[in-house]
């Protein structure tokens, strides 16, 4: 599928399963599913775990990207703010999860965001 044009890929993220690590923070599964446009039976998927801070400096990143290409004539999706207490209730795991969804989402359409480096990187299993 690598050999294939930007265009002929269509481009699905989903956050899902917040967990509590041992270490002290949370962390959510990421699944990236590419699929071709001509072939839809071609996918490619990929899992990673990711934690706020990692989408926290994605979003910076692609913000910069997108800022620098757009100069700003569309909007860039906000996401969650750092707080220190109450990280771990429900509505702020709520939030965050949907923020780093719509961040993926966002880039999924912009070839100038999901073709960076940030953003391969981010998808890399360590």
């Amino acid at each position: 599928m690598s050999k294939q044009l930007a265009g002929e890929l269509a481009r699905f993220y989903t956050v899902t399963e917040p967990q509590r690590h041992p270490q002290g923070y949370t962390v959510y599964k990421v699944t990236a599913r590419i699929v071709s446009r001509r072939n839809p039976e071609e996918v490619q998927e990929i899992v990673v775990w990711k934690r706020y801070s990692d989408f926290k400096k994605l979003h910076k990143d692609l913000w910069q990207i997108h800022k620098n290409v757009y100069k700003h004539t569309e909007l860039f999706p906000p996401f969650a703010k750092a707080i220190v207490f109450g990280r771990f209730d429900e509505s702020v795991i709520k939030e965050r999860r949907q923020c780093a969804e719509d961040l993926l989402q966002f880039s999924a359409n912009i070839p100038a965001l999901y073709k960076s480096k940030q953003f391969e990187d981010f998808f890399k299993v360590r």
